[in-house]
């Protein structure tokens, strides 16, 4: 093999080896987009997560709020069965 012919392969397979290079390059800005997108989308889930929680909490009282109130009204409805004059007719 005379001395052009090896730098010709060498040139080529530079010139592979370059073509390789960009397109790994390209694949790592493809991978470094999807990993800023799922980025956001964490940043969206921990909002959402944090709105969820404050609402759950809210239901937590809301809830407390209404047990109260049946007991309140069962103690109400105790009282008037227990009263034997209510119900004269």
């Amino acid at each position: 093999m005379r001395d052009s012919e090896k730098l010709d392969l060498i040139i080529e397979k530079v010139a592979g080896l370059d073509q390789k290079v960009v397109g790994l390059d390209q694949k790592v800005a493809g991978l470094d987009q999807k990993v800023t997108d799922l980025d956001q989308k964490v940043v969206r889930l921990e909002a959402d997560l944090i709105e969820v929680k404050a609402d759950v909490k809210n239901l937590h009282i809301e809830v407390g709020f209404v047990f109260d109130e049946v007991e309140r009204v069962h103690s109400i409805l105790d009282n008037h069965k227990a009263d034997r004059s209510a119900h004269t007719a």
